[in-house]
């Protein structure tokens, strides 16, 4: 992403008040100056999570989770931080710099494609209401009144440009239809555009935000017949083609509806249809999402993740839902997410099974839901004949090769999944667990010298969507060093003192290092450095570990009869500690200095450092009188 100038990622921050923010998505009660709610990052029964108007910042006493208004819709959203940045410039009203300089953006802005998105929902929804025809069909699907208006569902009518007839009195030309999708121009004829869903029913798709990006479409089978009596033949579903709004490949069906249940209840279920989706809402699953005809793949994973941490994958029964299961756990294993794979009963789809045994009947199946390598194992027991020895090493090679096609970049976590996979596999199969872990190392060598070199720009781009920087873990930083930046961005003032005595170069973490060096160059341009500031010269996730170190000025509760140092006093304790180290480094690496050097051959040397040796450790700081300087 571009790097967003200082001035307007405060604009920004400045527009957009934090308390209003928050209080959009949670329900806030005010405790003095401050606000307090029920902290969304984890299981919260009591209020943890603090608002602090003054300084336009969060942080919850139980999780560690804190920051400002971009880290709050990073986490809340599950967005890395260029989305985020984009969805509250937005609500800002504020303009991001073009990409490259001097560039111009071609085509109409989003929000006017939005827009017109919106505006066609509304007239397919009219069309629905004016329609015996489909409104038989909807209620024959057992979709209910108040499900077609939860789902704003619509209906267009086949009639040639009945859309764009009504599109012009509104004012939207046929090149904005045609840029999103609503409308089609013949190839290679600049001859009339013709709308591209005549005859179906609408589903309208929207993102987390709710805004509309795209279209589904369900052929009614009345207009199915006529076509087919006249000898042509139509898809029974007909998406919104790719584009600036709408990729497929990201989208999930209802997850804007979906969001609430999903993070109450910890759970999401995927399914494939839209009417299996509305199906489960009816009966009261409302955190169900479905794909868009699409096969699931790494976009969906991420977009699933933004929901919440476990996530069913239900298939049906059949032959085809199997095959589906299948594909589905390779991608799966590699990513960082709570998967569990539930398979229904032969013959049945989510639609039936909710429909004829109810909700709680769907929750009891999904808990009792596998995770992907017990559903693999299952299904090699399924497939082979595991009594058999041909049997058997046919199930290892079919389970080791989905293990061994998970590309190399995702298998974050995934070694503990692997090793508990071969336990169970070797304790069905009995065979050695040493045997299946060093075939599968063989699979892998192969997969890794069959895979392409240069997946395209297409791959790249998928890859870096992944790829995304992992977070710094506080436990892995030195705690020294991650107490003194704690304290400089709770009070900036101490910058002066720590800017003679405290290189940069001498802090162990490189993100650590990155933000005291952002600190000292705010100094030198006679500025603060404030949290506010700091952040602005960040890039994630150095930002969001700065934003993890900022706490709030009261401390969180503790043990009766126990006050927590000041700040002036954890400083004098920090900075001895450093003076210390240094003195320790510093004849660690005389030591070392004198090793490596040959006293025969390089006797003045030698004595040098020798000399050198015994003026340091004579030199041992006081650690009272040093800190207090």
């Amino acid at each position: 992403m571009p790097r967003f100038s200082e001035s307007t990622l405060a604009s920004i921050k400045h527009a957009i008040d934090i308390v209003a923010l928050v209080g959009e998505y949670l329900s806030l009660h005010r405790v003095g100056s401050k606000f307090k709610a029920l902290c969304p990052f984890h299981d919260d029964h009591k209020p943890s999570l603090e608002l602090n108007p003054e300084r336009q910042s969060f942080k919850c006493w139980s999780c560690g989770a804190g920051g400002d208004v971009f880290d709050f819709v990073k986490e809340y959203e599950r967005v890395e931080f260029p989305e985020a940045l984009h969805m509250l410039a937005e609500r800002a009203g504020v303009v991001l710099e073009s990409p490259s300089a001097g560039s111009t953006p071609k085509g109409p802005p989003k929000t006017e494609l939005v827009e017109v998105n919106r505006w066609a929902e509304r007239t397919f929804a009219e069309a629905l209401a004016g329609s015996p025809e489909a409104l038989a069909y909807v209620e024959g699907r057992g979709i209910t009144r108040a499900s077609v208006e939860r789902f704003a569902l619509g209906y267009a009518p086949d009639s040639r440009d009945w859309l764009v007839a009504r599109a012009r009195k509104q004012g939207y030309d046929s090149e904005l239809l045609e840029r999103v999708g609503l409308v089609v121009r013949p190839a290679g004829s600049p001859g009339p555009v013709r709308e591209r869903f005549r005859g179906r029913l609408m589903f309208p798709i929207h993102d987390l935000r709710g805004r509309t990006l795209g279209f589904g479409g369900r052929i009614l089978p009345g207009v199915e017949r006529a076509l087919a009596a006249e000898g042509k033949i139509v898809a029974k579903y007909l998406n919104s083609p790719e584009t600036v709004l709408f990729q497929k490949r990201r989208m999930l069906y209802a997850a804007d509806l979906a969001r609430p249940a999903a993070r109450e209840s910890g759970w999401v279920a995927v399914v494939e249809g839209y009417t299996d989706v509305i199906a489960a809402h009816q009966a009261g699953l409302a955190n169900v999402v479905g794909t868009l005809g699409t096969a699931l793949g790494d976009d969906h994973v991420i977009a699933l993740r933004r929901l919440t941490d476990r996530v069913v994958l239900v298939f049906d029964g059949d032959e085809a839902g199997q095959s589906a299961a299948d594909r589905a756990l390779e991608l799966f294993l590699g990513h960082e997410v709570d998967v569990r794979v539930l398979t229904l009963a032969s013959n049945l789809d989510p639609c039936d099974f909710v429909l004829n045994e109810g909700a709680d009947a769907f929750r009891e199946l999904v808990e009792r839901a596998v995770d992907p390598l017990s559903f693999a194992i299952r299904r090699a027991s399924e497939r082979f004949d595991l009594d058999d020895l041909e049997g058997s090493r046919r199930a290892a090679e079919w389970v080791l090769a989905i293990l061994a096609r998970v590309p190399t970049a995702h298998r974050a976590g995934l070694d503990v999944k692997v090793a508990k996979a071969l336990d169970r596999l070797s304790e069905r199969l009995r065979v050695p667990v040493e045997t299946l872990d060093r075939r599968l190392k063989q699979l892998r060598r192969g997969a890794d010298r069959s895979a392409p070199r240069d997946r395209g720009d297409a791959g790249r781009e998928a890859g870096s969507a992944l790829a995304a920087v992992p977070p710094v873990r506080l436990a892995d930083l030195d705690v020294t060093d991650r107490q003194l930046i704690e304290i400089l961005l709770n009070d900036p003032t101490v910058v002066g003192r720590l800017i003679a005595r405290v290189a940069v170069s001498s802090i162990r973490d490189v993100p650590l290092r990155e933000i005291l060096q952002v600190c000292y160059d705010l100094y030198g341009e006679g500025v603060a450095p404030t949290f506010e500031r700091v952040s602005l010269r960040l890039d994630d996730p150095v930002r969001a570990l700065a934003a993890g170190l900022l706490l709030p000025i009261e401390p969180a509760p503790l043990p009766e009869g126990v006050h927590p140092a000041p700040l002036e006093d954890r400083l004098v304790g920090v900075l001895a500690k450093l003076a210390e180290r240094a003195w320790r480094d510093r004849i660690k690496d005389l030591d070392e200095a004198l090793r490596e050097t040959d006293a025969a051959a390089h006797p003045e040397d030698y004595q040098a450092l020798q000399r050198e040796l015994l003026r340091v450790q004579s030199q041992r700081p006081d650690m009272k009188k040093n800190s207090a300087s």
